[in-house]
Order: C-alpha cells, then structure tokens, then sequence
C-alpha cells in the first residue's frame, strides 16, 4: 500500500494545464465541503443530545425565518376604527384608508366634504 506524502511540496503544479488546475480545484472544494457537511453533522448530533438544535448560516447570507406566529405577537392586519359614517346608512362606516366608498363619492359629488361624515367630530358652537 502506498504511503500519503507528508506535503504538497512534491506536487509540481506547473506542469499542469489550466483546464487540470480548475477540475483539482473543484475537487478541492468539494472535499473540503464534504468534510464541513460531516463535521456539522457530528455537531449537530452532539448539539441534538445536549438538548439544543445547532443552525448555520453562510456568512453574508440572511437567516432564514421561522413560519408561524409567536405567540402573545400583535395581528399586523388589525382593525383600523372608522373615520367617517354614512348619514343616511349608519351601518356604512369607513376607515379613511383605501378607495373612497360610493356612498361618499356620491355625497362629495352633491357637494358635501368628506369633513361632514367624520364620527365624532366636534358640532358647531362646542368646544374641541
């Protein structure tokens, strides 16, 4: 059985083509991934028995985020109050955000302000 050399000093790598060079290369690589992906895997193993989970994250990569909700966290898509009513229809309310409701346009088109739905909104001669 043939011994491994002791260095890479014997290699003459100035004999080899590029084309040579870039496929050792690529080996290279690969064999050094190959023994991070055992090695990781041995440590998450170790990590796994102790009781922890081990991630990693290539260095300038994002981590990547858990799904789900935590728990006790605030809905983003919570209810907004409403900001204007219709007269005419108490039920038809509006937030003030998004398209303007047909009951409003129409009222805006006979000449009304949108300052004359606001819900709670001080009555002339009252103080704000």
């Amino acid at each position: 059985m043939a011994r491994a050399p002791q260095g890479i000093e014997h290699l003459n790598l100035e004999n080899l083509s590029d084309e040579q060079l870039r496929e050792l290369q690529t080996h290279v690589g690969q064999t050094i991934d190959e023994r991070v992906r055992n090695r990781l895997d041995e440590y998450r193993r170790i990590a796994r028995d102790a009781g922890y989970e081990l991630t990693l994250t290539r260095i300038g990569e994002e981590p990547r985020r858990r799904r789900g909700r935590s728990v006790g966290r605030d809905d983003r898509r919570s209810e907004i109050a409403p900001k204007y009513r219709n007269p005419d229809n108490p039920s038809e309310i509006w937030s003030g955000r998004g398209r303007e409701p047909k009951w409003m346009q129409r009222e805006i088109a006979e000449g009304k302000s949108k300052e004359d739905f606001l819900i709670d909104r001080p009555r002339s001669g009252e103080a704000a």
